[in-house]
């Protein structure tokens, strides 16, 4: 460019500057504004919308927008994205970052205010005017072109920090990542505080771009494109200094077991608030539960679950479809204008995962468990049929053909998990069991579970209940395409096959509802029918409504509103509904059988609504005179009404009796018996040998010394055989003595406390291994 263009142009801009603030109009009189109606504006080349090289059209012709690095900033880069609806500029960029346009430059815009409604409405030298080339064309990326996520870590709330740039995926780097930096991140995805600031080897190595390079935070911008960023890519490049994050969250659980049940706090500001009994539902438990990196949802229990809140309350209240990524991403409802006194509570399974590994088959295998991004195998005494049977059918693989003995398929590579499932077996899943972790001692690391499924594919299931044994009845039409069946006149017939062939036991309750999908098959069973394959089957139909059936198999028991699972009303679901029990003559005998089956123990209590509250529901009046030997509640006679309420309660030790296998207690015992059996020998051994060394101040300092360092095991250290020499050497491995060696053999033996020293080894051996001061005199004579 001719030095006297370049006069030219700052001339014009610095009286453009001086008399902005008295025209009307900012253009220049060379150049009459257009309409804006008669201009479109586009971003070319960024891989979005809102991103890349600034380009309009005039005269149905598309061309660049040039103008200098020190004309091109926020302001006019702002002008751009909110014309284009693309929000903020997030970096204004000249010398063409998208690559140089092809065609005309049909604007050199100058000394934009960023209160423009239009691009062209900025000083501007004409249409087809400019003082710049290609080289000077200018780029915009907008923060809607930018999305940022925590990548490879347990949830999205912890992981590589990645940003997506021109379409593409990239890590930060950042040799000096701060917690600064992380905070920032973590409130931008809604995350809470930060909790660290890694680097990205914390979650394994990255590949792809890098689409920043040295970012600068105060702590307190509303996004990371707001922080002084040096680099923008996308490079190529190593990824040795990548950044990381880990979140405090934006919601925990708090008061239980573990993370994935308790009371609901959210994050807000720097303070953890409840949320509010009643403010959540089915569909915000399930974002929940996925954002902790837990399982399925369990339950909502009623207040006082998990105790009081520990402090104030969130005012606002979540609606939740249950597909979004964070509860944060959820649409605040309404807050109500009642106020609350109760903290909501939300109970998830802790895993996430199920398998069979290393058996030849999806059907047969090594059962493992995934819990928090983590693979393990199930302890072989902790699974059994019931468990075995929930689990194939959750993987497709039919009912259990057999449970292996522990090993079968190997231990695997992760921790072994000794929880025991606790499956009744009209569970949908193995995650909905109530899973209670065994005592001591742990299990062999050999002992993984084995189960072989039978493979076969299920041709009915129920849909939409509380378990396997209830909700609508769908049958398959072929491999992975289900149908609704029509109700009719013969749901009770039908309902009968359909319980019997699931192993769900007897109807219950067979109804109408309003049926799912485009069409409903129609089934007409007498009841005696051997299968549903057996009854008759005019086809498809268009019928108004599903036959829903509750069969007695999908009865379950719970113990609500206590401080846990072992403790509180007794609720049992029949008939399809959750229900409590009528308190007439309830007493600890009935109690007794409900721990039992809950598998929480003995009974301690068996108190009345003042203790846990009436209930919902109809009371159920089957129970209330148990002998306390039935093993399920329903096994209890039943009783004709119910007078008193509801409201029966029951607190268990929640300590399972049986928990540990006999022959571990019975070892247990033996070793605690053999344990003093050897105290004994060692305190005569003891006496005796003082009583040889007499009354010496050296016999009684030796005792002392003996005394002290006396263990209850036989302690053995390495040694020869009798006939052999000593190993040299103090530091030399312990190991057990197999007795296979050979006496006279010369490998090494093992010398044992408990040997009798005078005739195990010479008095010169010991000797030679530094044990001079010790009495080896055979009995009866004197050293």
């Amino acid at each position: 460019m001719e030095p006297c263009g370049v006069l030219g142009l700052l001339l014009c801009g610095l009286s453009a500057g001086l008399t902005a603030g008295t025209q009307p109009s900012p253009a220049p009189a060379t150049s009459p504004r257009p309409s804006d109606a008669s201009v479109r504006l586009r971003l070319a080349d960024g891989g979005h919308r809102c991103a890349g090289r600034v380009e309009v059209e005039h005269e149905g012709e598309w061309g660049s927008v040039c103008t200098y690095d020190f004309d091109w900033d926020a302001r006019g880069a702002g002008v751009v994205c909110r014309q284009l609806g693309c929000g903020s500029a997030a970096r204004a960029s000249p010398f063409a970052p998208f690559g140089q346009g092809g065609g005309r430059i049909w604007l050199h815009p100058f000394n934009c205010r960023g209160t423009e409604k239009a691009l062209q409405d900025c000083y501007n030298f004409g249409w087809g005017r400019n003082f710049c080339g290609h080289e000077w064309d200018v780029g915009v990326t907008c923060t809607e072109a930018l999305e940022l996520r925590l990548a490879a870590g347990r949830g999205p709330c912890e992981g590589r920090l990645e940003v997506k740039l021109r379409g593409r995926w990239g890590t930060v780097a950042d040799a000096t990542w701060t917690m600064e930096d992380a905070e920032v991140v973590c409130q931008q995805l809604g995350c809470g505080s930060a909790a660290g600031a890694y680097h990205g080897s914390k979650f394994g190595p990255a590949e792809g771009p890098i689409s920043l390079a040295v970012v600068n935070c105060r702590g307190n911008e509303s996004a990371l494109w707001d922080c002084a960023i040096e680099g923008w890519g996308p490079y190529d490049g190593h990824h040795d200094h990548d950044t990381a994050v880990v979140c405090q969250g934006f919601s925990r659980l708090v008061g239980g077991d573990g993370a994935c049940e308790g009371r609901l706090e959210v994050r807000r500001g720097r303070a953890w608030l409840g949320v509010c009994h009643g403010r959540v539902d089915a569909g915000s438990a399930r974002v929940l539960c996925r954002e902790l990196g837990c399982g399925a949802v369990l339950a909502l229990p009623e207040p006082g679950r998990f105790g009081a809140a520990s402090g104030p309350f969130w005012d606002g209240a979540f609606e939740c479809d249950g597909s979004e990524p964070l509860l944060a991403a959820c649409a605040a409802r309404p807050t109500p204008e009642q106020r609350c006194s109760d903290p909501a509570a939300v109970v998830c399974s802790p895993y996430t995962g199920f398998r069979l590994a290393d058996g030849g088959s999806p059907c047969a295998g090594r059962v493992e468990a995934e819990e928090r991004g983590t693979w393990g195998a199930l302890c072989a005494g902790s699974l059994e049929l019931p468990d075995a049977h929930v689990l194939c059918r959750h993987l497709g693989c039919g009912p259990a053909a057999s449970v292996q003995p522990g090993g079968r398929f190997g231990a695997g590579k992760g921790p072994l998990r000794r929880d025991r499932l606790g499956c009744v077996g009209n569970e949908r899943h193995p995650g909905e069991c109530p899973a209670a972790v065994l005592g001591e001692p742990a299990c062999e690391p050999a002992l993984a579970a084995a189960v072989i499924c039978s493979g076969a594919a299920e041709s009915l299931r129920l849909r939409g209940g509380e378990s396997r044994c209830d909700g609508r009845l769908e049958v398959a039409l072929r491999p992975g395409v289900w149908s609704g069946v029509s109700a009719g006149s013969r749901d009770n017939g039908t309902a009968a096959v359909a319980c019997r062939q699931l192993g769900c036991g007897v109807p219950e309750k067979a109804y109408a509802a309003p049926a799912v999908g485009p069409g409903l098959a129609e089934l007409r069973c007498e009841g005696g029918e051997e299968s549903l394959a057996r009854c008759d089957s005019p086809g498809v139909g268009r019928g108004p409504s599903a036959l829903t059936v509750s069969c007695s198999g999908g009865r379950r028991l719970r113990l609500a509103g206590g401080p846990g699972r072992c403790a509180g009303r007794v609720e049992v679901y029949v008939d399809g509904a959750w229900s409590s029990v009528c308190r007439d003559a309830w007493s600890l005998r009935d109690a007794a059988v409900v721990c039992r089956q809950l598998r929480c123990g003995t009974a301690l209590e068996a108190p009345g609504p003042e203790r846990f509250g009436s209930g919902p529901g109809t009371p159920w009046a089957g129970a209330g005179g148990c002998a306390g030997t039935e093993a399920a509640l329903w096994d209890c006679p039943a009783r004709r009404g119910c007078g008193g309420g509801g409201g029966a309660a029951a607190v268990c030790s929640a300590v399972p009796l049986g928990g540990a296998p006999l022959p571990t207690v019975l070892c247990a015992l033996l070793g605690m018996l053999l344990s003093l059996a050897l105290a004994a020998l060692a305190v005569q051994t003891h006496r005796a040998r003082a009583q040889r060394a007499g009354p010496s101040q050296d016999a009684g300092s030796e005792a002392v010394y003996e005394e002290l360092d006396y263990s209850l095991e036989p302690e053995c250290w390495e040694g020869p055989s009798r006939a052999g020499s000593v190993l040299q050497g103090s530091e030399m491995p312990l190991s057990h003595h197999t007795g296979d060696e050979e006496e006279g053999s010369g490998a090494a033996g093992m010398l044992c406390a408990d040997y009798d020293d005078g005739t195990a080894v010479p008095e010169e051996t010991l000797g030679e291994m530094g044990y001079d001061d010790v009495d080896v005199s055979a009995p009866g004579t004197q050293p």
